[in-house]
């Protein structure tokens, strides 16, 4: 004779996929990055982050002999900020560089305009002071 078990019901986990549709935060579940290591400019989000528009324009330089024929090819990137503030016009202003890499160019572009900036900061402060105090 065989005796018979009461039997639950099986508990079973939440699929993955029914788990990442959720809008419940504490349920979704947290996956490993898939993409690649993430490559940060951060002289350029630095730019960003001051409100500088950045722009990144890439060219090479032929080096020619005297016949025509082709000795070297030289990459060069070029770098550009602009700021266009509609509040100031004062502030609007420009820079372009040029460098062997992107590197070299995003800190170089970097330092001009942390240089513009600053010229731009003397030239107000200097305004202020020359304008006539209400009495």
């Amino acid at each position: 004779m065989s005796t018979v078990l009461p039997t639950t019901p099986p508990t079973t986990a939440p699929s993955a996929t029914r788990a990442l549709r959720t809008t419940d935060p504490s349920r979704r579940l947290r996956r490993a990055r898939r993409h690649g290591e993430v490559v940060d400019q951060h002289d350029r989000r630095a730019l960003e982050r001051a409100g500088w528009r950045t722009f990144l324009a890439y060219r090479e330089n032929h080096v020619r002999a005297w016949d025509g024929t082709l000795l070297a090819v030289t990459p060069v990137w070029v770098a550009e900020a602009e700021r266009a503030d509609r509040a100031a016009t004062a502030r609007a202003a420009a820079q372009q560089v040029s460098a062997g890499t992107i590197d070299e160019a995003w800190a170089l572009l970097r330092t001009r305009c942390a240089e513009l900036d600053r010229r731009a900061a003397q030239a107000a402060a200097r305004q202020r002071a020359m304008r006539p105090r209400a009495a």
